[in-house]
């Protein structure tokens, strides 16, 4: 299993984390989602092809937080 982090201070183009949410960009189908660490508790798969997972901690970078894709 592969896997990215988010760095909070320099995110690329498409992936963003703002409180204690993330979006992310799925690197078998391109689609881009958000993962909400409260409504998805901090883990949500690829809506359309459900190949990746999505982690967000519930709280943000700035409290210590992390954001990172799984596939």
């Amino acid at each position: 299993m592969s896997g990215k982090q988010i760095n909070f201070d320099n995110p690329k183009s498409n992936e963003d984390w703002h409180g204690n949410n993330a979006a992310f960009s799925c690197p078998y189908c391109g689609k881009i989602f958000i993962v909400s660490g409260l409504i998805d508790k901090g883990e949500r798969k690829c809506p359309v092809c459900q190949k990746s997972t999505g982690y967000c901690d519930n709280k943000s970078a700035k409290e210590g937080g992390t954001a990172h894709i799984e596939w």
